[in-house]
């Protein structure tokens, strides 16, 4: 009898649970080699996996990054992936780090700029990807030329259409794919997080994902997902442990 019980409480269990599906949690970002990839691998959609796959059927986006942005602020995703707090926004900031952006460079033909620092832009017409918020790098005498893709971006220098490009060192080789310009470091390294829509909802996921970032890093879960364990290291995990911050909700 007492089997009989068993069996007949698991077969209604299930299907209780096959009649009250996970709800729908969809992820945007840029495609980004390695980290968000089309397929759904990568390392920040495995992290996404690791906080919230327990309790929500995950959908991912991989597209430009302009329309990212627009399907989180416009409600129709839930969650960016890999920004900056950028509080021009209507979205929800997390208080914990998702990874840390490397430095930025210019590309330049030395033939006809010198470039060392930032300040060096000045005056010149400078090429980069647009809605990544890279004018903050630049003098205000730059003009900024923003782009949807950074692939082979130096085109734009050969045709005399601008003076220099920036991008991050992740993306040199797309942006000067034969290694024919010279490259400058102009910037330093940024905090990338996940940002939420300006909702109830928002704000649950972003109370979710400070909590659950916090023991996935005591219990070392994330290492595992980076290419490498300098890619782990730079994302500098243990800074999250160092000392409480204030949460940040930025609108």
């Amino acid at each position: 009898m007492d089997k009989i019980l068993i069996v007949i409480a698991v077969f209604f269990s299930s299907q209780s649970f096959a009649s009250h599906p996970l709800p729908v949690l969809t992820v945007a970002s840029e495609e980004w080699q390695e980290y968000t990839n089309i397929d759904g691998t990568g390392t920040y959609w495995d992290i996404i996996r690791e906080v919230y796959g327990e309790h929500y059927q995950l959908e991912f986006i991989s597209t430009s990054w302009s329309r990212a942005i627009n399907l989180v602020e416009t409600g129709r995703a839930d969650v960016l992936v890999g920004t900056y707090k950028d509080t021009s926004r209507q979205l929800i900031f997390p208080q914990h780090h998702l990874d840390i952006e490397y430095p930025l460079y210019a590309i330049f033909d030395e033939n006809i700029q010198s470039i060392n620092k930032a300040d060096d832009l000045a005056g010149l017409i400078v090429a980069g990807k647009k809605d990544y918020a890279l004018e903050r790098f630049l003098p205000s005498t730059s003009r900024f030329y923003g782009v949807e893709y950074i692939d082979n971006i130096t085109r734009l220098i050969d045709k005399k259409r601008v003076d220099v490009a920036v991008t991050y060192l992740t993306n040199l080789s797309l942006a000067d794919p034969e290694n024919r310009f010279s490259h400058q470091i102009i910037g330093k390294e940024e905090h990338l997080y996940l940002a939420f829509t300006d909702s109830k909802k928002g704000k649950k996921l972003q109370k979710t994902y400070d909590k659950k970032i916090i023991k996935l890093v005591k219990d070392n879960k994330l290492q595992q997902y980076f290419i490498s364990e300098a890619e782990y290291q730079h994302a500098q995990y243990d800074t999250l442990l160092s000392k409480p911050k204030k949460i940040l909700a930025l609108k």
